[in-house]
């Protein structure tokens, strides 16, 4: 008995991947949409391979870019209170070097320079309490302005009914018939 329900069961395993492997070589696979675009690996930087074969580095010496040149001031949360800017009160939302970083008042921005206080469009940076430089916020581009086109009539009046035209008779023959025709009816002679 214990060896006809192990044959029974090798044989529905064997009978489960065999109907596995038919369906996966009869499926036909899902077709990509025409507008799908493959996925492109992106590099993260370039390597100086020269290196990799045995040649010197070339040392290239870039200049350090200007202090105030590295932080751009993207938006601050200021207090409407003055006292409250100075006492520690407010974020501002701060691009160094490009990267984005949220900075509460008297945090560290980047190595000693802290956030000392935040205005309406403004953000004050220093080191242990002076005033080394102050970023603004960009100004808002100008608004468009222009005249519009004048508006022209409608056709469609809107509103109201119109009743469709009254249907035409039909005309049936293009000429009269005469009143007294000669002939007469038929059976009247």
């Amino acid at each position: 008995m214990l060896a006809r329900m192990i044959a029974f069961l090798v044989w529905g395993l064997l009978a489960c991947s065999g109907g596995y492997w038919l369906i996966q070589l009869l499926a036909k696979p899902i077709q990509v949409p025409s507008q799908a675009q493959p996925a492109l690996e992106q590099r993260s930087g370039q390597a100086d391979l020269t290196r990799l074969f045995g040649a010197a580095a070339s040392v290239v010496a870039e200049a350090a870019p200007a202090v105030e040149s590295r932080f751009k001031l993207l938006g601050v949360v200021a207090p409407k209170k003055v006292g409250a800017s100075q006492a520690g009160e407010g974020v501002a939302l701060i691009a160094v070097d490009g990267i984005a970083r949220t900075v509460r008042v008297g945090a560290s921005v980047d190595g000693n320079l802290q956030l000392l206080f935040v205005d309406g469009r403004s953000a004050s940076l220093g080191e242990a309490g002076v005033v080394s430089m102050t970023l603004q916020i960009s100004p808002l581009a100008a608004a468009a302005t222009g005249a519009l086109p004048t508006a022209q009539a409608s056709p469609v009046v809107l509103g109201s009914y119109a009743p469709p035209p009254p249907p035409q008779q039909p005309q049936l023959e293009s000429q009269p018939r005469p009143l007294n025709d000669p002939s007469g009816p038929p059976n009247s002679r």
